[in-house]
């Protein structure tokens, strides 16, 4: 049986209502902990999240659904617009799968270093269909293997570009108070 929790009252009023689900089993699951969200979209979802606002549908265009997903998923989860970032997409077939980071937990990471299966949270989020007139409805759970191998790599990737950043920025700084 799924339980249900509903979103917070903070609820922006450009952004669509979710109805957040998940199995009972995971009730002591504690969402403050995700590390990463994946969520699992469908063309015809993406047309309905769309089209379920028009304040949205008349401010983007279907490529900005990044920013609308991550915003809905945020405020769904944790209360507010702004603490999913986008990680990477990746595309199987006709559905879309879209990794975003929880930035509140994205510092601990960065920090620790060693990417290990102990340090990362991962969830997959579907959309349930529903009727046009109800409230869209999500459905979460720890992300099955695959998946979390996914984020796993791009994690790595763009820990791996952030500290070359770093170790070129220094390496700039020291060579012009050589010069």
């Amino acid at each position: 049986m799924a339980g249900t929790r509903s979103s917070p009252e903070v609820t922006t009023a450009s952004l669509p209502a979710l109805d957040v689900q998940y199995e009972n089993k995971f009730k002591d699951y504690e969402l403050s902990d995700i590390t990463h969200i994946v969520v699992h979209l469908s063309v015809v979802t993406l047309r309905n999240i769309m089209k379920s606002n028009t304040d949205i549908s008349n401010k983007y265009d279907n490529e900005a659904y990044l920013d609308i997903v991550g915003k809905m998923l945020s405020v769904a989860l944790f209360g507010n617009e702004t603490q999913l970032e986008w990680l990477g997409t990746e595309r199987v077939g006709r559905r879309k799968f879209i990794a975003f980071t929880n930035i509140k937990n994205k510092e601990k990471l960065v920090q620790n270093q060693s990417l290990r299966y102990g340090k990362l949270k991962v969830v997959e989020v579907m959309f349930i269909r529903t009727n046009p007139r109800e409230t869209q409805k999500i459905f979460w759970r720890p992300a099955r293997k695959i998946v979390f191998r996914r984020v796993l790599i791009k994690v790595h990737n763009s820990v791996e570009r952030a500290w070359v950043r770093v170790v070129t920025t220094r390496a700039g700084v020291i060579s012009q108070e050589l010069a």
